[in-house]
């Protein structure tokens, strides 16, 4: 592959903008000697004659004026390409991992609120059980992950945002089949483990009917009279009933949300994302009181 050298066509188009070898020379900061040398080896590169030189100065030959525009066209396109190349900023990227029943209910106005505020960061959002989100956490595959915890988890290390009641779900008559037919979105779902132990406490018999990691598909299992599902109240969607201590199913308790940061120093955007979901979540909680007192 043949690469024209784009000192040679500076210095050609020099030459023939001034009409003068010396002057050229001046311009590019070299001597007449330097500027008829790379003449020279333009020439040589191309094979033929661009610049007649004579008492009066240079002029170009006829294949030299074939040549001037497209050089020009060349060292413009190598400077707007350079020029481009060169003001490129990657884009700063935050990496958050959300459980799956919070990615369509809290989140969609944080991420709103983010994308308003800071539109040249990059959100990448995984979502996922709050279980695996934290492994992945731990492995440094995110920057910051929202979990649900047991309010009586001894060792968490998040920050907590807010506290739910974890409560059933029905429709119909499904809550009183035995065994208890249970949905759950996932099978590494945070809630299972207090799920089952306080089914079997109350020595309630119970079997899965469906792990599914959907959202949709548990929604619709319960909707259809399949099964009995537990969701935080904050989170419930819209025609699946709440059950309370009539329907003979234990009481399952509060979960916590909690905010998790991966180790070493946060980046400002995972700063400026973590301190709009504390305003979320603040607001939120603040909601809920009033409302308590309003009832009250």
């Amino acid at each position: 592959m043949r690469n024209v050298d784009l000192d040679l066509l500076q210095t050609f188009i020099a030459v023939a903008q001034l009409g003068s070898l010396s002057a050229a020379a001046a311009r590019l900061h070299v001597t007449q000697g330097g500027v008829s040398q790379r003449i020279k080896r333009l020439e040589n590169f191309f094979g033929c004659q661009l610049i007649e030189r004579d008492a009066r100065g240079s002029t170009l030959t006829v294949q030299g004026h074939t040549l001037l525009p497209e050089a020009r066209r060349l060292i413009s396109a190598n400077e707007r390409l350079f020029e481009m190349m060169s003001a490129y900023v990657a884009p700063e990227k935050v990496r958050i991992g959300v459980p799956f029943d919070l990615v369509g209910t809290h989140f969609p106005p944080i991420l709103r609120a983010f994308v308003k505020r800071y539109p040249a960061v990059d959100v990448a959002m995984v979502s996922g059980a709050s279980l695996v989100l934290m492994e992945g956490l731990a492995r440094g595959e995110m920057d910051m992950v929202l979990c649900q915890t047991p309010v009586t988890e001894p060792e968490s290390t998040g920050e907590r945002l807010s506290v739910e009641r974890l409560v059933w779900l029905s429709v119909g008559k499904a809550h009183e089949m035995r065994p208890l037919p249970v949905c759950m979105v996932t099978e590494r779902c945070i809630f299972r483990e207090m799920l089952f132990e306080r089914l079997d406490r109350e020595q309630i018999p119970w079997r899965i009917v469906f792990d599914n990691a959907s959202i949709e598909a548990t929604t619709a299992m319960v909707r259809t009279e399949m099964a009995v599902t537990a969701w935080l109240t904050s989170t419930i969607p819209e025609g699946l009933n709440i059950l309370d201590a009539r329907s003979g199913l234990p009481d399952l308790g509060d979960f916590a949300i909690e905010l998790h940061f991966a180790k070493g120093e946060p980046s400002a955007a995972a700063l400026a994302l973590g301190g709009l979901i504390r305003d979320y979540y603040r607001v939120e909680t603040q909601l809920v009181h009033a409302i308590r007192r309003v009832g009250t």
